[in-house]
């Protein structure tokens, strides 16, 4: 009933004049597929329209209808089968894995590609009727079709005139696709929002972060590099701009947007990275900087001054020292993924025969959903 729901309701906050009466058609093939009759609604929207072809809200409701019949979603989750498993016949799946589990979207291609019909009878009718525009958008992502979701997306805003609403509603397709794991096709969708919006902070992030996550540097910098030159004062913008250099191991840039971020926010956090890649840079110079850190004061964190401490001595040791190690095993234990790139990274690159680097890199990627970056 949800995925239903997501479909009948997908243009709900898009308003728009002509909305169906109650009792018309429209209405009540909407009302089907919001009580989970989606047989029903195809069947009643089909015969409607043969009947009144040129009701657009119909045409509407009848691919709202199409889609919730043709959709079907699966869930694949990674867990390990026991003998005991095997035996009993049966497989417990909690629910940590199963939220874990990556979401795969199908539609029936001849129902699917029929709601779409009625969308684009409908848009050629009213090219600016934007709750058509959004759903076909909406169908096409979800369908995985990239390139012709890509290509609505840009039709649409050849068509509609920019507005806060098009700038709230479209960044959602690529983000949706980078929610299911899928980068490329994120930053497909995201190409023609971005350009669209060129001074909008938050939609220039997104497409930075997806860009990032693909390895696409010189994109994600220019994007980031908009993105704060947009919106100089908002620490959120400086220090994701900061992460992104991070995970693309660019250490000088990571801590001159982390001082950015430091100096607007005043956040230990923001200063301690800084450190932490000042360390990718040069190890033993960094040293100083994070002993003045853990020097312990009135006001400073116990844990932040041992962490520093910790740098500290692996720059001290050596990029590949027994120190080094430790600090990156204590690292990925308290999942401080970031801060542990750095470190291994030096590591591999002071002793690139270093194995237990390589995997525990290997790992820290995977931890923040981009391991294609550990290469």
């Amino acid at each position: 009933m949800n995925a239903l729901l997501a479909l009948a309701l997908a243009t709900a906050t898009i308003s728009q004049p002509g909305t169906p009466a109650p009792g018309s058609p429209a209405t009540q093939v909407e009302r089907l597929v919001l009580d989970g009759k989606a047989d029903e609604a195809v069947t009643a929207g089909r015969a409607s329209v043969a009947a009144h072809p040129d009701d657009i809200d119909l045409r509407l409701a009848f691919a709202r209808a199409l889609a919730a019949k043709a959709r079907r979603v699966s869930r694949r989750v990674n867990v390990s089968m026991s003998e005991a498993d095997v035996t009993r016949g049966a497989l417990k799946v909690t629910d940590e894995d199963y939220a874990a589990g990556s979401v795969s979207v199908e539609y029936d291609p001849v129902l699917f590609e029929e709601a779409i019909a009625q969308l684009e009878f409908g848009i050629k009718k009213f090219p600016q009727r934007l709750d058509l525009r959004v759903f076909q958008c909406f169908l096409l992502t979800d369908a995985g079709d990239i390139a012709r979701a890509k290509a609505a997306i840009v039709s649409t805003f050849s068509a509609i005139q920019r507005s806060p609403e098009l700038a709230k509603t479209f960044p959602s397709y690529g983000a949706e696709r980078a929610k299911r794991g899928d980068a490329a096709g994120a930053a497909e969708l995201l190409a023609p929002v971005a350009r669209a919006f060129p001074s909008d902070p938050a939609i220039l992030v997104d497409y930075a972060n997806v860009l990032t996550r693909l390895g696409r540097k010189s994109e994600a910098d220019a994007a980031f590099d908009r993105a704060t030159e947009a919106a100089p004062k908002d620490v959120r913008y400086a220090r994701t701009k900061a992460v992104g250099a991070m995970l693309l191991r660019d250490y000088k840039r990571a801590q001159t947007s982390f001082d950015a971020a430091y100096r607007l926010g005043h956040g230990v956090a923001d200063e301690f990275a800084s450190y932490a890649a000042a360390y990718g840079i040069d190890p033993k110079a960094s040293a100083a900087l994070m002993r003045g850190l853990g020097t312990p004061t009135p006001s400073s964190d116990p844990a932040v001054a041992e962490l520093a401490n910790a740098f500290a001595r692996a720059g001290t040791a050596g990029a590949s020292s027994n120190e080094a190690m430790a600090l990156a095993r204590s690292l990925l234990a308290s999942q401080q993924f970031v801060l542990a790139i750095p470190v291994l990274d030096r590591a591999i690159k002071a002793n690139p025969k270093n194995a237990e680097a390589k995997t525990m890199l290997k790992a820290t990627f995977q931890g923040l959903g981009c391991e294609a970056l550990a290469k």
